[in-house]
């Protein structure tokens, strides 16, 4: 396929990287050029806006940090729907709410572009490896039409129902993580009120039935501060935001009371 590219942070760049490896066209757009600096000498191409990136591609990935970068990229005055044919597909792997998603597709239908939901989890690893999990709401013609090319990066590609569906899974997992890590962190709390010591407790709650990666994340780290401080941090206070936003009251919401914990210590360390 012919296959533009939009945001190569952490994930996105292995990403594009195994669908060039892949043998698909590959058109990128950066604002930074530091970011093509993997590129130099490949088959990849780079676009000098991401109108011209639409005017030679079948479908787009655009891994960007939120909505508001996807809307820019999409609908902006130099925007991809400027010039994509109808029926480009428009992957869409930021994790943003399902309101949003849902939003930016009827957008994009307007001017003829099929929007997938697609947000991704595993990170870089699995991304370099082509395991990455790939959650996909959306049209079934449309997901068929990047099958392959989804294959090129994941290894499990889940379609959840309409757009919206895989953008709400993908809160959800994200959710459940930080709070995972604030259970973590309040159970190495509980070891030191009695007197258990704190290396040989993170031992045992690594290696036995309670480990989890969320838990692991937090074990590793030393503290709930230290992940905090980490660049994961403000992914995921906006990701348990959006949650909050979407479950409100609804039965499940309980689950943001308890990531919460890792969100104030997000924002204790961004004030300090």
């Amino acid at each position: 396929m012919k296959v533009g590219f939009i945001g190569l942070g952490s994930m996105g760049l292995p990403m594009a990287q195994r669908i060039l490896s892949a043998g698909h066209e590959l058109a990128l757009y950066a604002r930074r050029e530091a970011t093509l600096a993997p590129f130099a000498g490949t088959e990849a191409t780079v676009a000098s806006t991401p109108a011209a990136l639409g005017a030679q591609i079948d479908a787009v990935g655009v891994c960007v940090f939120d909505a508001a970068g996807v809307e820019e990229v999409l609908f902006g005055a130099d925007g991809i729907a400027t010039t994509a044919r109808p029926g480009t597909v428009v992957l869409v792997h930021s994790t943003v709410s399902p309101l949003q998603i849902r939003a930016i597709a009827v957008r994009a239908g307007e001017a003829g572009l099929r929007v997938l939901d697609a947000p991704v989890s595993g990170g870089a690893p699995r991304a370099l490896a082509g395991e990455l999990t790939v959650m996909i709401g959306g049209d079934a013609g449309a997901l068929a039409d990047v099958t392959e090319l989804l294959a090129a990066f994941s290894n499990h590609v889940v379609h959840l129902g309409a757009v919206g569906t895989a953008s709400a899974a993908k809160l959800i997992n994200n959710t459940l993580l930080a709070a995972q890590i604030a259970l973590a962190d309040q159970a190495m709390v509980a070891g030191s009120s009695l007197g258990v010591d704190p290396e040989g407790l993170a031992s045992v709650l690594l290696t036995s039935s309670s480990s989890c990666v969320g838990s692991g994340v937090r074990l590793r780290a030393g503290s709930l501060a230290a992940v905090a401080g980490t660049p994961a941090g403000p992914t995921l206070a906006k990701d348990v935001v959006l949650t909050a936003e979407i479950l409100a009251t609804a039965p499940g919401h309980e689950i943001v009371d308890v990531a919460q914990r890792l969100v104030t210590a997000i924002g204790s360390v961004g004030k300090s």
